[in-house]
């Protein structure tokens, strides 16, 4: 099967192969549970790089990335900043940020929505997508449910095909 008639179908991650958070969890449970679906050989990490987001009923309603991680932790440096505990309002702000914002799951997940492509679609057009939407993955949606994950590693590893 050439790159240019291979779908969506063909080259997705299945949703059953990802780990699920529940979209209340914290961020730090979400960081436990994408280290535990991490597996090393050597000094290179293997694994998927993000967790679905499981909400109500356990449905599926969004995506928490590495970069969504990684966005939490830069919010965690804030409460870590002796410039800002220097400033008169530091310490109020950081009292605040350590009380009232318990950072979720929810406050960094992209929701499932935001972005998918359909089974059917061809590869480039995933292509074309991520590039698109400027996100390394993108939920794979067949008659209005969520069946996998494509992600632009998946595109590279066909990409070639196009050129023959």
């Amino acid at each position: 099967m050439q790159v240019k008639t291979k779908t969506a179908a063909d080259i997705m991650v299945p949703i059953k192969s990802y780990v699920t958070i529940d979209k209340d969890a914290t961020i730090y449970e979400a960081i436990i549970a994408l280290k535990g679906a991490m597996h090393s050989e050597g000094k290179a990490w293997h694994g998927h790089r993000s967790v679905l987001v499981l909400g109500d009923g356990g449905k599926l309603v969004g995506i928490l990335t590495m970069s969504g991680l990684l966005r939490a932790a830069g919010l965690k440096e804030i409460d870590e900043d002796p410039e800002i505990k220097a400033e008169s309002w530091g310490w109020y702000y950081i009292n605040q940020l350590r009380e009232e914002t318990k950072m979720r799951v929810r406050d960094f997940m992209r929701p499932l929505d935001l972005y998918t492509v359909d089974a059917s679609v061809t590869v480039m057009d995933i292509a074309l997508a991520l590039l698109k939407y400027q996100v390394n993955s993108l939920p794979v949606m067949k008659q209005g449910k969520p069946v996998g994950i494509v992600r632009a590693l998946d595109v590279f590893m066909v990409i070639d095909e196009f050129f023959h």
